[in-house]
């Protein structure tokens, strides 16, 4: 049993309505995208979609009709659909709350380029590792790049080399919040949506993608306009493909 948990709060406070305005010929806007995306992920049974949000409900609903996948509308109380609420109290008291089991595939709206595709990649993925002992699966990206801390190199020696190669740089991993991938028993016995053994699992930067700014979210709605072939003008009157 494989279930996804879509969060998709109310409220947001940097892109208005970002979840539900209509986003590169979606109507539905990125909630639509997202749903229509894991309908043609193999291996999934369901989605729940966790929000305090009227419209985003509604959407989830309507589509649930619609797609091939069972999408679950879940009411999420308030006090855990803020920017202000802690995301330990998030997982604790409501997801470990919620009657689940089998395998929990987190992701998030907010990330359009991540695919189908990327999300089969994904949960291959999350086979092969959880069978050799990991208990759980983040997405991260590598990062090589000179980094400073406190006005000095954080990750790496100047004093033998001012400026080495990057590619020689010890490599360090960027939780990208793209998906995770974790049992429901391990989520709800450790508290956490990442394990003790988790495999950190690079995906590509286009996919790691997410949606925080309205200049995201114009590059991003650009960008699957392109890939779609919808231009500017058709990307609130074209029928969704």
């Amino acid at each position: 049993m494989t279930t996804v948990f879509l969060p998709a709060r109310a409220g947001s406070e940097r892109v208005k309505d970002k979840n539900t305005r209509p986003f590169a010929s979606f109507p539905g806007g990125l909630l639509e995208l997202k749903l229509r995306q894991l309908d043609r992920v193999p291996g999934i049974d369901e989605v729940l979609v966790s929000t305090n949000d009227d419209e985003v409900a509604r959407i989830s609903a309507e589509l649930g009709d619609e797609l091939e996948v069972p999408v679950v509308p879940l009411a999420r109380p308030d006090r855990y659909g803020c920017s202000s609420s802690s995301m330990q109290t998030f997982i604790q008291d409501y997801i470990a709350s919620l009657d689940l089991s089998g395998t929990v595939l987190w992701t998030h709206v907010t990330h359009p380029l991540m695919t189908s595709d990327g999300y089969r990649r994904v949960l291959r993925r999350y086979d092969e590792v959880s069978a050799s002992g990991c208990d759980s699966l983040v997405t991260t990206k590598k990062v090589q790049e000179f980094l400073w801390k406190n006005g000095k190199p954080f990750n790496y020696d100047p004093v033998p080399e001012r400026w080495p190669r990057t590619q020689d740089l010890a490599p360090l991993r960027l939780i990208n919040h793209a998906a995770y991938v974790i049992d429901f028993s391990t989520l709800v016995s450790i508290g956490d949506r990442v394990g003790l053994r988790p495999d950190l699992f690079d995906i590509t930067t286009t996919e790691a993608f997410d949606i925080d700014w309205q200049e995201d979210f114009d590059l991003a709605e650009e960008i699957v306009s392109f890939r779609r072939g919808v231009t500017a003008t058709e990307r609130t009157a074209r029928p969704v493909l």
